[in-house]
């Protein structure tokens, strides 16, 4: 089949990989319009666009979902749509001229977590488990027909990227697959039903910021959820700091409490307010006290404008005391 592909992010790029390499052809990509970035704020290509152009597949950037575009659409030559990770809504009208024809692949069981934010939101609610969906693309958002799904494991250290991996890994084939079944007229798409559906939002930058008031849990969540990019972060001493990975310890002992207490079995639960690093030493790691009396580990930290590190060499580097407090909201 001819497929006219629509992708803007890197996680789409895989993708369409997929399909050039696949016995379909990709007529055409529409993509995001190019953008300034970096120090110089100078304009360029998203990484579906590199992508398109390597592959020598004719690319048409989009800055509106205006009647230029509905032209251009109407002078390629496909079969089927394919929306991945565009970041735009397609308008009414493609579903009018071309009805039937538009598939998605969706980072969730459908129908959880409809929406802009599906691998976020499933890692902020500490989910064990999410999926792949290819769906129909209708007018509403993430309503329409199932064509297929399949569903994985979320492991308790699994982050952002993770997740993406997994979906990759899984759900390239099974785009494959369905468009095999497509071209072979076997599908048997099925409608979502309305039990079980949950909705996602768009992620802001505040949602980066760490509420240390929180439990360890959703702290650690969070963590999870927006690492290695763009990653939440809590502010120390005015700076802000990325926290990409932490776990949550069940109990310290008091040796663990400074760098000079004295060796103790003895549990503790500390008194300081929510945000305090309670241990900053090689051994005892980097431990701050979460507001529900929870204690978690920074393991892997980014400081402003430098590289990530473990929290030894952080520590080696930025000397935070015991009795130093990470800000809260």
């Amino acid at each position: 089949m001819k497929i006219v592909y629509f992708g803007s992010s890197e996680f789409s790029v895989p993708f369409l990989k997929k399909i050039t390499g696949s016995k379909h052809k990709v007529a055409a990509v529409f993509t995001n319009s190019d953008k300034k970035k970096g120090r110089g704020r100078k304009l360029a290509p998203n990484p579906v666009k590199e992508a398109a152009v390597s592959a020598g597949i004719k690319v048409f950037e989009i800055k509106e979902m205006d009647k230029d575009f509905i032209e251009d659409l109407s002078r390629i030559d496909f079969d089927y749509g394919v929306v991945i990770s565009f970041g735009m809504i397609l308008p009414g009208e493609v579903f009018e001229k071309w009805p039937g024809k538009w598939l998605n692949l969706h980072p969730s069981m459908l129908p959880r977590y409809r929406g802009p934010s599906p691998m976020v939101s499933a890692l902020l609610d500490g989910a064990q488990q999410t999926g792949v969906t290819i769906n129909d693309v209708v007018h509403e958002v993430d309503t329409g027909k199932i064509f297929a799904q399949t569903k994985f494991n979320i492991e308790p250290d699994d982050d952002l990227k993770c997740l993406e991996n997994k979906v990759i890994h899984f759900g390239g084939p099974l785009l494959i697959t369905v468009l095999d079944m497509i071209e072979n007229d076997v599908y048997k798409p099925f409608p979502q039903g309305e039990k079980g559906v949950t909705y996602t939002r768009k992620i802001t930058k505040d949602d980066l910021l760490i509420d240390w008031t929180g439990t360890g849990d959703g702290i650690v969540n969070k963590v999870r959820a927006f690492s290695p990019v763009p990653g939440a972060y809590g502010l120390l001493g005015g700076e802000r700091i990325k926290i990409l990975k932490a776990f949550k310890r069940a109990s310290i002992r008091a040796s663990e409490h400074s760098d000079t207490a004295d060796e103790d079995n003895r549990d503790t639960r500390m008194e300081e307010p929510a945000g305090t690093i309670i241990a900053s030493g090689a051994k005892q790691g980097l431990l701050v006290r979460c507001g529900s009396g929870d204690i978690i580990s920074l393991e892997i930290l980014q400081p402003a404008g430098k590289k990530p590190m473990d929290y030894k060499s952080f520590i080696n580097g930025y000397h935070p005391g015991t009795g130093a407090r990470f800000e809260n909201r």
